[in-house]
């Protein structure tokens, strides 16, 4: 049955399924390890102390979080607190002793999604790990219909304004970079109306393949922000690092273009302003004023917002560089 599921996630929602088992019993790491391979798994990740643990939940993006605990029963719930409320898509797996302290009913509630006393068959922990690993494709599947554009498959504006805050936080909360490029299509008005809908749909769609294509997946997010506009959200990566991404994106495109359209970028890096709300704000709108500098350039450009260089080098550096040497003279852009 877990592979089943297991093959339904990679094949359907193209995703391969990551397990990160926290166990500090060496021979009990060693024997849950060989039944996850067993059964299939084939990305699983073990630490045996938290603090590796909350950073490989930051880096690793898992699909399951299997918690094994000894003792120490009120520390174990403010630790799946802590750990639900920093990623509250992660299903976690308590393993419990059965023990007069434990109290599975105040696991659930402080956000565990299943839990199984030791000792317990190693049969019955594969069939609840299969169980959760349903729940987690069923939630998936629903969330596709909900966060999709139904046009391009990118992600939508609804699902973008919530991942943004979520990947702020947990950038704010590690000290990691996180970077914002916002994407408009110059001349889409032009096409549609010289080539009509049908047509202007096709190069929405292709310029969300493209996108997708260059970006890195399940870990970057393109999302379609408005009409002819795209944002992604790059994790972990700078401004410097936002920038290759946006060249390859640039060259890609320039190898097959829907001409006479164009693309303009502004890339912004996150900056902590205070609070979580006033942060994420403020990265989105440096962010399309960056783009909006870019529209007044020869296409096929990219503008990076100043304020993202001065934070993290203090030191001048060329804000705008044009890519597309067969438009040298500014003009405009609808």
């Amino acid at each position: 049955m877990l592979k089943e599921i297991l093959d339904s996630i990679k094949r359907e929602l193209k995703e391969t399924p990551r397990i990160v088992l926290f166990e500090e019993e060496e021979e009990a790491k060693e024997l849950i390890e060989e039944a996850l391979k067993y059964h299939g798994v084939e990305e699983i990740k073990s630490v045996k102390n938290e603090e590796e643990l909350f950073l490989l939940l930051s880096k690793a993006c898992p699909t399951v979080l299997v918690y094994s605990f000894y003792g120490n029963f009120e520390k174990v719930i403010a630790n799946i607190n802590q750990i639900k409320s920093f990623f509250p898509k992660l299903k976690v797996f308590c393993l419990a002793p059965y023990d007069d302290e434990v109290d599975l009913a105040r696991l659930f509630f402080s956000g565990a999604d299943e839990a199984i006393q030791k000792p317990f068959s190693m049969g019955e922990f594969i069939a609840r790990l299969a169980k959760l690993l349903r729940t987690y494709y069923l939630e998936k599947k629903v969330e596709q219909l909900l966060v999709e554009d139904p046009l391009t498959f990118a992600y939508n504006r609804r699902f973008f304004e919530a991942s943004i805050r979520e990947e702020a936080l947990r950038a704010l909360r590690y000290g990691f970079p996180l970077s914002l490029v916002m994407i408009d299509l110059d001349k889409f008005k032009y096409y549609n109306d010289t080539y009509g809908h049908a047509e202007g749909d096709k190069v929405l769609q292709g310029i969300a393949l493209l996108l997708c294509a260059n970006t890195r997946l399940k870990v970057d997010k393109v999302c379609r922000y408005g009409g002819d506009e795209f944002v992604i959200i790059l994790p972990h990566t700078d401004w410097k690092r936002a920038l290759v991404v946006v060249k390859r994106i640039i060259k890609a495109y320039e190898k097959n273009p829907f001409e006479p359209v164009t693309l303009s970028f502004g890339i912004a890096s996150l900056i902590d302003r205070g609070d979580l709300e006033r942060s994420v704000s403020d990265l989105i709108i440096r962010a399309d004023s960056a783009m909006y500098q870019a529209k007044k350039m020869p296409g096929n450009t990219f503008v990076v917002d100043p304020e993202t260089i001065i934070a993290s080098s203090k030191e001048e550096a060329p804000l705008v560089v044009q890519l597309s040497p067969r438009l040298q003279q500014p003009h405009h852009q609808d």
